[in-house]
């Protein structure tokens, strides 16, 4: 019996990562290189010793995948480090992935980069595609952008992969969006919903599936991995109240009312295409009204 790939992972403790180790254990053997496994990716010496120890077998069995997850993702607190290159924002976005990529260069590691949509303004009301130009408007988008162009300028055998707000059935570590809407529309206590933002949420099952592809098919470029579904919080609360037979009140709210009176940026309008994805890969992301009914059966038999 052939022996499992090895994919190595930074952050395959975190929400995405973990999810990815449990539905592929059984194909690949996951090493995972982040502060759990006292891996610091921000020290350039350890991610080289690190990937140096995993080199293919033979050249017949092509590059080892790496997949970095690991970041610093909290953009409120990412915000109070604005500009600041010491501070832990930049050092693990930026200078991480700049440590991971060039250690994928030296070694011949095939990088699969996990991005974001914040690197956009959020001021088209058209899709996003990956031809459109980043113009990160907060701290944490702009390390993520500057992450994205130290992968581009290591010459490392890379895709960049940019998702939008991951959510899954079951992570107690962290609350994503939709299980957070989730527990407040269970207790009748959801604060008042954007109707006049756009999101573009993904299911983190879906994300794995598709990472599966990209682990076995190595494309290169840039790649949009979200859902099939933009709305607004407002219309997504509505969908989630449905699915899961609530009955709570939900109430709409402006926000650009909401920015006037909160002083970090934001983005506004955060619909995602995912076009390119299907035409290269034909990889096909679910809809939120589909996913929505796989999330309420993993939630009740969790």
């Amino acid at each position: 019996m052939a022996s499992q790939p090895t994919i190595i992972g930074t952050g395959l403790s975190g929400m995405v990562g973990s999810r990815l180790v449990e539905l592929f254990s059984d194909k690949y053997r996951f090493i995972n290189l982040d502060l759990t496994t006292n891996i610091d990716i921000t020290d350039a010496v350890a991610v080289n010793q690190a990937l140096s120890q995993h080199q293919p077998a033979s050249p017949a069995d092509g590059p080892t995948t790496v997949i970095h997850l690991a970041a610093f993702t909290d953009v409120s607190k990412a915000y109070e480090e604005k500009d600041n290159k010491q501070g832990m924002v930049y050092q693990v976005n930026t200078e991480g992935t700049r440590n991971i990529a060039q250690a994928c260069q030296k070694y011949g590691h095939y990088l699969i980069h996990i991005s974001t949509d914040f690197v956009f303004d959020g001021e088209k009301e058209t899709p996003y595609t990956e031809a459109d130009k980043p113009n990160p408007i907060e701290w944490y988008g702009q390390t993520k952008f500057w992450a994205e162009q130290a992968v581009q300028k290591s010459n490392c055998q890379h895709v960049i992969v940019r998702i939008a707000f991951p959510f899954r059935s079951h992570f107690p570590q962290k609350l994503d969006l939709v299980r957070n809407i989730l527990q407040k529309l269970k207790t009748n206590s959801l604060y008042p919903m954007f109707t006049d933002q756009i999101i573009t949420p993904t299911f983190i099952d879906d994300i794995c599936q598709a990472l599966h592809v990209f682990i076995n098919k190595k494309p290169t470029g840039i790649y949009h991995l979200v859902g099939s579904t933009s709305l607004s919080p407002y219309q997504l609360a509505q969908k989630i109240n449905q699915v899961f037979n609530l009955k709570a009140d939900i109430k709409p709210s402006s926000f650009k009312d909401f920015i006037k009176q909160n002083p970090r940026p934001r983005q506004q309008f955060l619909k995602i295409s995912n076009q390119k994805l299907k035409t290269d890969l034909n990889i096909t992301m679910k809809g939120i009204d589909s996913v929505l009914k796989v999330l309420k059966d993993q939630v009740v038999l969790a």
